[in-house]
């Protein structure tokens, strides 16, 4: 099975024809959002879709605009399975809003220590800190999204059952490749983190975690079908240790 763990469908120009494509070609996918209100917007146009999975979030580049959404936030993630994009953005562009960041992704955190939700996480500039607030809530096991923190960051969210999501930027660089190699295989998933990905000139889609997975495949020296499958065996894995059933797409 192929399978998308961050995309963002609602980016796309036309967010409901990606989506009936994935759903055509059985690649399920959570589709992140970047507020809870888009959150709200994607279950009501996804919500008969069988392999499409809207997620509940809150981007930390969209704190500092959006705080009154946290409340939000809090009341809708009592019924969500699926929860994304969350975490800290300490780069450039986000370094202003650090402190705004911290404590919203604090009640974030507290709002999902009973670990029964799929979890996709942004740290771009800020994986040690993204750790640390999961550790302080006793959140774990959930997904880092293109990691690109240090490699004692790195070994530090592995030691705490975290996985990593892999895109065709990172096998496309030597640092997300290192990422690859050092993760264990059982801990590595697919996402494309379209459309703010590129595949040649255009965005990535879906479609494209066929090429993830040869890269991964290139990068084991296995088959493409060993590697889809170990994937598959992954996200089914991760599933049952946060209480998600998902037996209608074993």
């Amino acid at each position: 099975m192929l399978i998308d763990t961050h995309c963002h469908v609602d980016r796309f120009p036309n967010p409901l024809e990606l989506a009936h494509e994935c759903e055509s070609q059985h690649i399920l996918t959570m589709a992140v959002t970047n507020v809870p209100s888009h959150y709200e917007a994607a279950v009501e146009h996804l919500s008969s879709l069988r392999f499409v999975k809207p997620a509940l979030g809150f981007h930390p580049l969209a704190v500092s605009d959006n705080e009154k959404e946290v409340d939000v936030f809090v009341s809708a993630v009592k019924s969500v399975q699926f929860v994304g994009e969350v975490g800290l953005d300490f780069s450039s562009e986000g370094i202003k809003s650090r402190m705004e960041q911290l404590r919203v992704f604090r009640q974030i955190a507290e709002s999902l220590s009973d670990n029964s939700r799929f979890v996709t996480l942004h740290s771009r500039g800020s994986a040690n800190d993204v750790v640390s607030v999961l550790e302080e809530y006793s959140v774990a096991p959930c997904v880092f999204h293109w990691y690109s923190g240090s490699s004692s960051t790195l070994k530090r969210l592995l030691d705490f059952n975290h996985y990593c999501s892999v895109n065709t930027a990172m096998l496309a660089s030597k640092k997300g490749r290192s990422v690859l190699e050092t993760v264990p295989r059982e801990r590595v998933l697919t996402e494309t983190d379209g459309p703010y990905v590129k595949v040649g000139k255009r965005v990535a889609r879906p479609t494209d975690v066929r090429q993830i997975i040869e890269g991964i495949a290139e990068a084991w020296n296995v088959s493409v079908e060993d590697a889809e499958a170990q994937v598959s065996d992954n996200f089914m894995k991760l599933c049952q240790q946060v209480n998600i059933p998902m037996e209608d797409h074993a």
